[in-house]
C-alpha cells in the first residue's frame, strides 16, 4: 500500500454503536495496536464513536491533524447504519465515486446474489485505493493519509497485513519481568530506575491469581542499550527484596 513510508504515529478511531453499548467486544484496538508497534509505529490516541457520520468527521479531521496516519475501523457495510465511507469523504471535502475495482471485486464476490445496497460498498471518496486482504480478497481502502478497515476482525486482522506493508517506523525494543508481589513493593523500586532511565518507558500490569497478586513489568524503548541497562538495573533491585 505505502512502500518505504516513514510512519512514526497513527490515531485509531473504531466505529459502531455495537461497541459502545457492549453488543459486540471491541477486538480491533488490541490487533491495530499490537500490529502497529510490531511495525514500529506509535499509537498516539484511539477514539470509540458512535454510528454518526457529522461525528466521525470530526474524528477524522482532527486525527489527521495529529498523527502521520489515521485507521478507521468499522461501518463500510451495506447497511443503514453504515456511514464511514461519506463520513470520510466529508472530513477530506472528497464525494463519493464509484470505484471501479472495489465494483468488479463485489461482482465477482457476490455473483447473483448481489443486491443493490451490496453496490454500494464500492462508493468512495475520490482518489481511494483499495487494500486488500490476502486471504479473503475483501477490501478496505486509503485515501490521503486515511486507512479504512472494515470491523469485523477477522477481515481486518486479513487486510491490515497488507496495510502495514511498506510501513517503517523506528526499531522499538520490549523486555518483560513477572513478579509474583503486589504494586506497594515494587513502586519505589520502578521510581528509581524511572528516574535513571526517563528514556525506557516502564509499565506496572497487575492481575489477581488465585487470590495473589501478580505483576508484568512490561519495559519499552528504542535504544536496545538502554532498555538492556533498564532491565538489568531493575532485576537487581527485584533481587534484593525478593
Amino acid at each position: 500500500m505505502m512502500r518505504d513510508m516513514m510512519v512514526r504515529t497513527a490515531a485509531l478511531l473504531i466505529v459502531g454503536d455495537e461497541i459502545l453499548n457492549g453488543e459486540v467486544e471491541d477486538r480491533n484496538t488490541r490487533l491495530l495496536t499490537r500490529g502497529l508497534w510490531n511495525a514500529g509505529i506509535e499509537v498516539e490516541r484511539a477514539l470509540w464513536l458512535r454510528d454518526r457520520p457529522a461525528a466521525i468527521a470530526r474524528a477524522v479531521a482532527e486525527a489527521a491533524g495529529a498523527a502521520d496516519l489515521v485507521f478507521v475501523c468499522g461501518g463500510i457495510g451495506p447497511t443503514h447504519d453504515d456511514c464511514t465511507r461519506p463520513a470520510v469523504g466529508s472530513a477530506l471535502g472528497l464525494p463519493l465515486e464509484r470505484h471501479p475495482e472495489a465494483e468488479e471485486r463485489l461482482r465477482r464476490a457476490y455473483g447473483e446474489r448481489l443486491e443493490a445496497a451490496d453496490l454500494e460498498m464500492a462508493d468512495l471518496p475520490r482518489g481511494a485505493r483499495l487494500v486488500v486482504g490476502r486471504r479473503s480478497g475483501v477490501f478496505g481502502f486509503q485515501v490521503e493519509r486515511v486507512v479504512v478497515l472494515p470491523g469485523i476482525p477477522e477481515l481486518l486482522e486479513d487486510i491490515l497485513e497488507t496495510a502495514l506493508a511498506g510501513l517503517r517506523g523506528p526499531a522499538r525494543y520490549r523486555e518483560e519481568i513477572a513478579v509474583p508481589c503486589g504494586e506497594g513493593i515494587l513502586a519505589p523500586l520502578l521510581r528509581e530506575v524511572q528516574g535513571h532511565y526517563p528514556d525506557v518507558a516502564i509499565g506496572s500490569y497487575p492481575t489477581l491469581v488465585g487470590g495473589r497478586f501478580r505483576v508484568r513489568l512490561v519495559l519499552r524503548s528504542l535504544d536496545r542499550i538502554r532498555l538492556d541497562s533498564a532491565t538489568e538495573e531493575l532485576k537487581g533491585l527485584l533481587g534484593a527484596v525478593s
